[in-house]
């Protein structure tokens, strides 16, 4: 076993290597954690339906973003998971360039359009899995989430107390000098967080690392040029993915080429990320491969809902939620300490 000595060592310079990675990655995976809602507190304008009711036909809301984008392809629009939300749309064109929109399902009216920083969600989502960096950006989150695993792991073993000094291990004397009280609300702060630090950081790297190794591309692919599919094609193949799975939610559509139109249903019976799919073929209107929920084995639908806390309900994504802010606490305390505690150092030395 370790040294304690060791311990705090490969403790303290991770946590000093890293500790702008753990900052940014806790802002960011707690504002995803109630994603949606957080999305429309932050812009009503765009990210809240205006009408009252009714869905308008989804070629029309694929002719009212072209409109606004003509020389884009569509390459996903995500589904209102609530009654007040928006439809969502990625676009991309010839160059490569990613733009987005929001489109009201009612009337299919555009209300918000532009780049990322358009939308500070999809931006901070796009920052917490691949620093919008596609995919080195994984390889440098994959990484840094096995520093963040170190990290929780040595600290909670040199905390760890002897028997009969476990309340000495949470106590905070607020009485201290100001670094004291920082070490202190650290070494109590950090024990309680650890193991859901470790959770999220060991599944933040196996979905990284998934999506590393996966057939796609991490963003979307530029069109090849073809002539855009019409908006009654578009009608008749999502009319014919519905009657697949009938009565089920919709949680995206997808055209990742020109001809194709992937439906994809939730189904949340089987585990919060789990879906339905259908593939058509748009030119010639038939249904190319038809995947249910239990024959999707990927590790992603598996991991991301322990990731995000789905798994247990609301009470596993408040928990998510406490972990990231009490990580942003860790993160900042911990380097703190140590450059208190360096000048503390200098000041006491002898002149020479």
């Amino acid at each position: 076993m370790l040294a304690k000595r060791r311990l705090l060592q490969i403790h303290k310079w991770c946590g000093l290597v890293v500790f702008a990675f753990v900052v940014v990655q806790a802002v960011t995976g707690s504002m995803l954690v109630f994603r949606d809602e957080l999305a429309q507190l932050i812009d009503p304008a765009g990210m809240v339906r205006h009408t009252a009711g009714g869905e308008a036909p989804l070629g029309r809301v694929v002719a009212s973003v072209r409109a606004v984008y003509p020389g884009y392809e569509l390459q996903r629009i995500v589904f209102p998971h609530a009654d007040r939300a928006t439809y969502f749309v990625h676009l991309v064109n010839a160059g490569g360039v990613v733009r987005y929109a929001s489109v009201d399902p009612g009337d299919a009216a555009v209300l918000r359009s532009g780049g990322v920083w358009r939308f500070p969600v999809e931006a901070a989502l796009l920052i917490h899995y691949q620093l919008m960096a596609g995919r080195p950006g994984l390889t440098a989150v994959s990484a840094l989430g096995l520093a963040l695993l170190a990290m929780a792991a040595t600290g909670l073993a040199y905390w760890w107390p002897r028997p009969g000094r476990w309340r000495a291990g949470f106590s905070v004397n607020w009485r201290m000098p100001g670094r004291v009280v920082l070490r202190q609300v650290h070494r109590a702060a950090g024990p309680v967080a650890a193991l859901l630090v470790g959770l999220s950081a060991a599944t933040g790297v196996v979905l990284a690392v998934a999506l590393i190794l996966g057939p796609g591309s991490t963003r979307s692919t530029a069109p090849s040029g073809l002539p855009p599919v019409s908006d009654a094609n578009i009608d008749r193949a999502f009319a014919l993915a519905r009657a697949t799975f009938p009565g089920r939610a919709i949680r995206d559509v997808r055209m990742p080429a020109p001809g194709r139109f992937n439906v994809f249903f939730r189904a949340p019976e089987r585990q919060p990320e789990a879906v339905h799919g259908v593939k058509i073929d748009l030119p010639t209107l038939r249904i190319a491969a038809v995947t249910p929920a239990a024959a999707d084995r990927s590790l992603s639908t598996a991991v991301l809902p322990i990731h995000m806390g789905e798994s247990a309900g609301l009470v596993g994504r408040l928990l998510i939620l406490m972990e990231g802010l009490a990580l942003a606490l860790l993160a900042v305390t911990g380097p703190l300490t140590w450059l208190l505690t360096q000048r503390g150092a200098r000041k006491a030395r002898p002149a020479p």
